[in-house]
């Protein structure tokens, strides 16, 4: 049996408000389902479908990884840096982009390379890592109003976690199977 597996970090509460309230500006211009805003989150690795049996080492490696880089797995201090269209040119979805962090990279590559050395096998991106926060899945990509605004909203992210994602109808549903508090940097 395989279970589909990314590690994210779920955003604060803090930054409910203010979410709530740009959904609000966006839905005068635009008929959307927003994705329940406790599913919200910041992936910074997508493994794709895992075998069941492999998911004990995954969080072994994971919980491993962060305890022997604490100074990169502390505290992330992040800006969001804009709500727009995503991906890039594709408009499929409506996102809040953060900007690009040294530290974030990082993380991703010590994941990477730990599961990499113990033999587990999941779904490499190719492409850069781009920071982001999805709010909705579009139904259609054409005649968008235009939603792009500047934003520039510092956010604190303290805690990293392992999930799983079921997909189900209208939304994904995603049961933490391992959490870590990121180290203070102060």
């Amino acid at each position: 049996m395989k279970k589909r597996l990314f590690f994210a970090f779920p955003i604060t509460y803090g930054l409910y408000p203010k979410i709530s309230q740009l959904e609000k500006e966006i839905s005068k211009k635009l008929k959307i389902n927003w994705l329940p805003i406790e599913n919200l989150h910041l992936t910074l690795l997508f493994l794709g479908w895992l075998d069941v049996n492999d998911i004990v080492r995954i969080i072994e490696i994971f919980e491993k990884s962060v305890k022997e880089n604490q100074d990169i797995f502390s505290t992330l201090k992040i800006k969001i840096t804009k709500v727009d269209y995503g991906p890039p040119g594709k408009n499929r979805m409506i996102w809040l982009y953060l900007e690009k962090n040294a530290q974030l990279i990082e993380m991703k590559k010590i994941l990477e390379n730990n599961l990499s050395q113990n033999q587990i096998v999941y779904q490499k991106e190719e492409r850069e890592l781009l920071p982001h926060i999805n709010l909705a899945r579009l139904k259609y990509s054409y005649n968008l109003p235009e939603i792009k605004k500047e934003l520039h909203w510092g956010i604190i992210l303290n805690k990293l976690n392992l999930f799983e994602s079921q997909l189900e109808k209208p939304f994904a549903r995603y049961e933490v199977l391992s959490s870590v508090r990121l180290f203070s940097n102060t």
